[in-house]
């Protein structure tokens, strides 16, 4: 089987037509519609019919795209380790996070490398599908969820869960670091939703203390529940770094009476062991948590550990 049929018939998938998917990668239509013709008949199977003046995806054509799209990622990864191994560099990694994530300090980070670093591409993906994006092409992964077994992993450290109020909130004024959850559970809440691992601490830490916010407004975007509470529309819950003159205070468990340990999200990199640029996968992740360190952004209260 040819890889360049393989590219021609995802091309015409993404595309819609073969008509556009022609125009897309500069090649004749006639021609692609020989490719594709081609490519049916060495795998003996009808991947497109006839609907109108259209072609559509037949049923074994739809089954046969995920496989299609797998196979095209590891040549590119066999193409990329091969090109590690000629010279003697990684140049580039992708890397595998939620939105949160990427925006929360990945790419901060990102801006950080020199141009000698290999170059980290970001695939925004959810918590619970990390270990199907490492098979499905990303070189390693920044996650809160804890790691599948079998992947190689290293700690983090954690991420304290922070209520942000505006730069003239009484708070910010006298200078408060740290509140428990009964004290911020009276105010209105900018929080992130069901969605989001740390809204799932956040909940847990209420339901232990047998309390609940008085008003609450949800918002995926952790740069968009600062700048709200920036303006004063109530204080904002998140992982990310200060932003827009906000003012960061720790969630505490508990209650005033008796306030417990702060709120946290663990952090994980994981990668499938024996990658090929493992070693610099390694020292990607230790840098992350360098640079996090560095801002103030984790809780270590242990040895950062390594699973391999």
């Amino acid at each position: 089987m040819n890889l360049r049929r393989l590219q021609y018939f995802l091309a015409v998938v993404d595309a819609g037509t073969v008509t556009a998917a022609a125009e897309r990668i500069h090649i004749a239509q006639p021609a692609l519609s020989r490719q594709i013709k081609t490519l049916e008949n060495e795998l003996k199977l009808r991947l497109f019919e006839a609907q109108g003046n259209k072609l559509a995806l037949t049923p074994a054509g739809s089954a046969f795209i995920p496989a299609a799209r797998r196979l095209m990622l590891e040549t590119q990864g066999l193409e990329a380790a091969a090109d590690a191994l000629r010279t003697g560099r990684v140049s580039t990694l992708v890397a595998a996070a939620t939105a949160a994530s990427v925006r929360g300090f990945l790419a901060p980070y990102i801006a950080t490398t020199r141009p000698e670093d290999p170059l980290i591409i970001t695939q925004e993906t959810s918590h619970f599908a990390i270990a199907e994006a490492l098979l499905h092409g990303c070189d390693f992964a920044v996650s809160p969820a804890p790691p599948e077994p079998g992947l190689a992993t290293m700690a983090l450290g954690s991420i304290p869960l922070t209520a942000y109020v505006a730069a003239d909130h009484e708070w910010a004024l006298a200078g408060i670091t740290e509140l428990p959850l009964s004290v911020l559970s009276v105010q209105h809440a900018i929080l992130p939703s069901h969605q989001s691992v740390s809204r799932y601490i956040l909940d847990d830490a209420l339901n232990q203390a047998h309390l609940s916010f008085r008003q609450v407004s949800e918002c995926d975007d952790g740069q968009t529940i600062m700048a709200l509470a920036a303006a004063g529309h109530g204080i904002g819950v998140t992982t990310d770094l200060p932003a827009y003159g906000t003012h960061p205070i720790r969630i505490l468990a508990g209650t005033d009476a008796r306030p417990g340990p702060a709120l946290r999200l663990p952090l994980h990199t994981a990668w499938i062991p024996g990658h090929f640029a493992e070693d610099t996968i390694r020292s990607v992740a230790r840098r992350i948590r360098d640079f996090l360190n560095q801002q103030g952004a984790v809780i270590i209260e242990e040895k950062a550990t390594e699973n391999a």
